[in-house]
């Protein structure tokens, strides 16, 4: 199909829709918020409930975080965007980070799910929501996340995926290192030694075996020019005794759980991410899902864009890349005609 800004051209009657409604949802431009607190198990997960100031209930999404530490900042620039066209947020801060309780890790990719999970039925049980249309939102490892949660969950009404998902965390994880490989000018010999310590590394994640070993090589390659591998690797190696809750990123395959996802999603990508296979990712979105017999698909991918659907490489400003071209209205808009009004 033609591109228009990055964005598929079957994608503009909707764009258009949205765009025309602008008038008809001024009224919700205006917001609340509040601190609320809720819990998965015996961690306490400390948020902000934001709510489009015109009466409800409303639509909402739950905002799931990246790897790493991430408090609840990141989401509010969407969450005030969201709430102009009448939907309503719970961005929430990381288990382990900010003011929530738990450790991000020592969790697995299931107690991830499990947080989701317990912020969507944080939401049922507020009058101001609609308990039919609770979505999730997620960047990068939150697409596996959402995954899951999706999987196990009709609670789960739509999904919007980031530059996640689809490829296995393996094969992401291979990717990445690769193009830091090859943008850090490794010769064939360094490259193929990298590799060789990847291997015992994502071994050790999946059986346990030779962390001994493993350790001794990381040390080796410490001294050397492979001193950046060698510290990217001490800092997330995990311990033997958490090495479980990380044994996912080496063995977990998204297809079976893909293959029971139902509700409408939204899948937007950069054909210049360095760090998750875009190719890869859009091609197994697209054999699992039609193993689910899903067809409420929409997959964008920007020209040019880079992870988050940043414009990376041709940022040369200080802070953050900015936004692809239309990402946000596109977003804006897959919202509006899939959720706030879906019309036939």
């Amino acid at each position: 199909m033609t591109p228009w800004n990055g964005v598929h051209a079957a994608t503009m009657p909707w764009l258009l829709l949205f765009l025309a409604a602008s008038s008809a949802a001024a009224q919700t431009s205006r917001f609340t918020e509040s601190d609320v607190v809720f819990q998965n198990g015996g961690v306490e997960l400390h948020g902000t409930l934001m709510l489009p100031a015109a009466g409800g209930p409303h639509p909402a999404v739950v905002f799931l975080h990246g790897s790493g530490p991430s408090t609840r900042a990141g989401a509010r620039g969407y969450a005030e965007e969201f709430a102009r066209i009448g939907v309503a947020s719970l961005f929430f801060d990381k288990r382990g980070s900010g003011s929530s309780g738990g450790s991000w890790i020592t969790s697995s990719l299931d107690d991830l799910a499990g947080d989701a999970l317990a912020a969507i039925g944080f939401l049922k049980a507020r009058s101001e929501v609609d308990t039919a249309r609770i979505g999730l939102w997620g960047v990068s490892q939150a697409g596996w996340v959402a995954t899951v949660a999706a999987s196990r969950s009709r609670d789960v009404g739509f999904l919007i995926l980031v530059s996640g998902g689809g490829a296995t965390p393996l094969e992401s994880e291979r990717f990445s290192y690769n193009r830091a490989f090859d943008q850090g000018g490794f010769t064939a010999e360094e490259k193929a030694e990298a590799s060789a310590i990847l291997d015992m590394y994502f071994r050790y994640l999946a059986t346990g075996e030779a962390r001994s070993e493993l350790v001794a090589r990381i040390a080796k390659a410490r001294a050397g020019s492979l001193s950046p591998l060698a510290e990217q690797l001490d800092r997330i190696l995990p311990s033997e005794e958490n090495r479980v809750n990380w044994s996912w990123v080496a063995t977990w395959d998204p297809l079976p759980a893909i293959a029971r996802i139902s509700c409408p999603l939204l899948l937007m990508f950069g054909d210049r991410d360095n760090d998750h296979p875009t190719t890869v990712a859009v091609q197994k979105w697209r054999t699992g899902l039609a193993q689910a017999g899903n067809a409420r698909a929409t997959i964008m991918i920007f020209p040019g864009a880079a992870h988050g659907i940043r414009m990376s490489d041709v940022h040369r400003g200080t802070g953050r890349a900015p936004f692809a071209d239309g990402y946000i209205d596109a977003m804006l808009g897959w919202l509006w005609r899939n959720v706030v009004d879906p019309r036939e």
